[in-house]
């Protein structure tokens, strides 16, 4: 699992978010949340995706692997508030 890779990178990525945001949706279902209106707890997701990054970044310096997290990072997370913000769920202000 280590590789000096830029598909690795984006595949690390991408795969913890996704992975936590499932963990996150799980836990919605069980404790009987509703989903409508409290996207801004899927923020939560990229923390593991933060974490990853920096151990791939300063313990293994993996700099190829790192940079393609760090875009893909950057990338989903503007996404993701672009989406709540036009989202008709969350009240801002």
């Amino acid at each position: 699992m280590k590789k000096d890779n830029v598909f690795f990178g984006v595949l690390v990525c991408l795969g913890s978010i996704l992975l936590t945001a499932i963990v996150v949706l799980g836990v919605f279902a069980i404790f009987s949340i509703p989903f409508v209106g409290n996207l801004k707890y899927f923020l939560a997701a990229f923390v593991p995706a933060i974490v990853l990054l920096r151990y791939y970044a300063k313990n293994l310096q993996f700099m190829h692997t790192s940079k393609a997290m760090m875009i893909t990072l950057s990338l989903v997370l503007v996404a993701f508030i672009v989406f709540l913000v036009r989202s008709k769920d969350i009240a801002l202000g």
